[in-house]
């Protein structure tokens, strides 16, 4: 075998493997710019503290278009402090539920708040926060038996 041949064998066996890697490059450089990794913030009920100046937020957080997923939250704030994308990422956001079809949110006095959920499957709580700023929270798992649990009331 000569120079030449080995030098067409060697680039037919590399040429394919050479247009694969700057393919997948391409490939993985639109992925990263494509990609959404913001969430849409609605709330839904705003229930002040006792002495008003807290307040419990619950909210629906959304990402990741079709293909992502979706909570019910509940954030504890000042009552001042607005509702933002920043809230949903921080441990201002007491409860995250995935999927709930209930949160109930009431103020027991100015510095203990409950809540009460329908947990419906083992993973579908992935964040609990015991105490916020002097706030303590008692969380209550409602039974997923429960007859017309009444959505997020205060």
């Amino acid at each position: 075998m000569s120079k030449r041949d080995l030098k067409i064998l060697f680039f037919v066996l590399t040429a394919p493997f050479a247009a694969l890697g700057v393919f997948a490059v391409i490939i993985a450089c639109y992925v990263v710019c494509a990609y959404d990794d913001s969430i849409t913030i609605k709330p839904e009920v705003v229930i002040l503290s006792p002495d008003g100046t807290r307040k419990a937020v619950v909210f629906t957080a959304a990402w990741g278009g079709g293909a992502g997923g979706k909570s019910h939250s509940v954030a504890v704030l000042n009552s001042s402090d607005p509702l933002d994308e920043s809230v949903y990422r921080s441990d201002r956001t007491v409860i995250a539920v995935r999927c709930c079809d209930s949160i109930d949110v009431n103020w027991l006095n100015d510095s203990m708040l409950h809540v009460g959920y329908i947990k419906e499957d083992e993973y579908a709580v992935y964040r609990v926060v015991e105490k916020w700023d002097g706030i303590s929270i008692d969380y209550d798992e409602i039974e997923t038996s429960a007859a017309d649990p009444t959505l997020h009331a205060p």
